[in-house]
């Protein structure tokens, strides 16, 4: 069984599901003998604009909501090894349809089958990603899947930086040949579209930290990225809720979240991390993808920064304008949920006998540069006069 969606926002889809899904029923042929899938529809809960969002012929005066619906197949029957054609379609309001071109899915692979996989990561609305996967579809052609390991976008809650940004490097556009970036070299522009990749092969990700929003009180799209807080920190501004699920809901809105991420895609799922971290089996590849990353904070030592190794002196009074350095999003130490289901994992029989072995992880334990001091572990607070 296949997962395949179509995400709009309402610009061109009503994300209604009884318009999408009215036509047929998921084992009805038309006159043509193909089959019809209907699709379920859900809407986005955290996509916004903000005054920094450049959508073609629209701005916006400080953090607006856009609505966005997700719009998702599920295709049974395809045999493995086997590519079938399919188109996706969408009606709106009046009933006036638009139609995708052609293209193809496929079962998951079986063991023993080539397989051609695209590994990638970063791709944060930068200016060459266009051009690289345009190139990757020019030289190699048709890949079967895509690894990505994080850094999908460069804010997650800003719904253009995923599907229209005016500057031609929206994810979801990239990866389907669909955008048009300039590129100026020695007088010469190119203009470079993507490449038509993910209409054809299944996209597995990992949560890097550009998938990751903090405090929605902290400002502008940009600000609220920059501020999330340690969900002990968060829910000191939540001690007068006594509702459960609102709590719950306080608490991850003063500190971090990751919903926007796990809203859009479908990923394999584990026990203790749902869709956080999860392994599963692609032919001859077990791959497991984990949820290594923490926030980013500057290294330097400015007395008014919040940095890597220092809070800002403004902030000392205050313990939700403070960053509390580097810290990790989910435990991945020793004693942890995900430690301890790593451990099963690398137990398992899926693990063993695969042939191949990928661990997808986005921030690793140990390299060089700036965005890896100190070490990837959680850091120890020491108050005092500075």
């Amino acid at each position: 069984m296949w997962c395949w969606s179509a995400i709009g926002s309402t610009r061109w889809m009503t994300g209604r599901s009884s318009a999408w899904a009215r036509p047929a029923n998921p084992r009805s042929r038309n006159r043509d003998g193909r089959k019809v899938w209907p699709a379920r529809t859900r809407e986005l809960s955290r996509t916004q604009e903000d005054e920094r969002s450049q959508v073609p012929g629209r701005t916006f005066d400080g953090v607006t909501r856009r609505e966005v619906f997700r719009h998702e197949a599920r295709v049974r029957g395809p045999a493995p090894g086997r590519r079938v054609p399919y188109r996706v379609v969408s009606f709106d309001e009046e009933g006036e349809a638009a139609v995708s071109e052609v293209f193809t899915l496929a079962a998951q692979p079986r063991r023993g089958q080539d397989q051609k996989i695209l590994l990638t990561s970063d791709h944060q609305g930068r200016e060459m990603t266009p051009a690289n996967l345009q190139k990757v579809e020019e030289t190699v052609g048709r890949v079967d899947a895509v690894f990505m390991a994080g850094d999908l976008v460069n804010i997650p809650d800003r719904a253009s930086e995923w599907f229209d940004d005016a500057r031609g490097g929206a994810f979801f556009p990239a990866l389907q040949g669909r955008v048009a970036r300039p590129i100026t070299h020695d007088g010469v522009t190119t203009t470079y579209a993507g490449g038509e990749l993910i209409q054809h092969a299944p996209l597995y990700t990992a949560l890097g930290n550009h998938e990751v929003m903090g405090r929605g009180a902290a400002g502008n799209l940009n600000a609220q990225f920059g501020q999330p807080l340690p969900r002990e920190i968060g829910a000191t501004a939540c001690e007068d809720v006594r509702d459960r699920r609102e709590r719950e809901r306080c608490v991850t809105d003063n500190s971090f979240n990751s919903d926007t991420y796990e809203e859009l895609f479908t990923l394999p799922r584990s026990r203790s991390g749902g869709e956080r971290y999860w392994a599963t089996t692609v032919g001859d590849v077990r791959l497991v993808s984990l949820y290594a990353t923490r926030i980013f904070r500057t290294p330097r030592f400015d007395r008014d920064v919040r940095g890597a190794f220092r809070e800002a002196d403004g902030s000392v009074d205050d313990p939700l304008e403070q960053g509390y350095g580097r810290f990790v999003f989910e435990p991945i130490a020793e004693g942890s949920e995900q430690y301890e289901w790593l451990e099963k994992e690398l137990r398992s029989s899926e693990f063993r006998r695969a042939e191949h072995t990928v661990v997808m992880l986005h921030h690793p334990m140990h390299t060089l540069g700036d965005n890896i001091n100190p070490p990837f572990t959680d850091p120890v607070r020491i108050e005092g006069d500075g």
